[in-house]
């Protein structure tokens, strides 16, 4: 009897850890917040934002071309941004967020961005909720921070917005064990 409950225990055992984790990324919805003199806000956004997970590393990529406005100073922004792309890297602290079977987590990730030869560091708060179900294990992510137009983006002309811009994600990412 001992040995057949030692044998079934290992059977189990041995099946989860040789288990796959399969994780699935959606594109994220970005909206970018400015103000302008007047205190109106201005609004840009994409619904394609790249965002990757790997264990603790987090990538992600914004192409210009993908944001959307339909306010002329940020029109005026985009067109003429010297690149084409903003990318951004950062590490989730160790012990917040592995796509394991985390409930509900707020942390700050410092993140490395890059636009051109400009580097520069943020902080992006991570808002997570999780709704774990029988087939998937899926991960609501909201993030928000804000960057510096002159700062972070080397813009140092006057572009009648105020230097500081904000932004906010939603992403969400599923996990399947097979």
């Amino acid at each position: 009897m001992k040995l057949i409950a030692c044998l079934l225990f290992l059977v189990i055992f041995s099946s989860t850890t040789n288990a796959q984790i399969i994780t699935a990324n959606s594109p994220a919805r970005l909206m970018v917040y400015a103000m302008k003199p007047d205190g109106t806000q201005a609004l840009m956004s994409t619904e394609s934002l790249s965002i990757v997970y790997d264990q603790l590393q987090m990538t992600g990529e914004i192409l210009l071309h993908n944001l959307q406005t339909d306010d002329g100073l940020l029109k005026n922004l985009l067109d003429s941004a010297r690149e084409d792309r903003i990318t951004f890297s950062g590490l989730i602290p160790d012990g917040q967020f592995v796509f394991h079977s985390t409930l509900n987590s707020k942390f700050v990730v410092e993140t490395e961005l890059n636009y051109g030869e400009l580097q520069s560091r943020i902080l992006i708060d991570y808002d997570i909720s999780n709704r774990k179900t029988s087939v998937a294990n899926s991960f609501d992510i909201t993030c928000s921070g804000n960057i510096s137009l002159r700062d972070n983006l080397g813009m140092t002309r006057d572009l009648g917005l105020d230097d500081h811009i904000s932004f906010q994600f939603f992403q969400n990412v599923q996990t399947k064990t097979y």
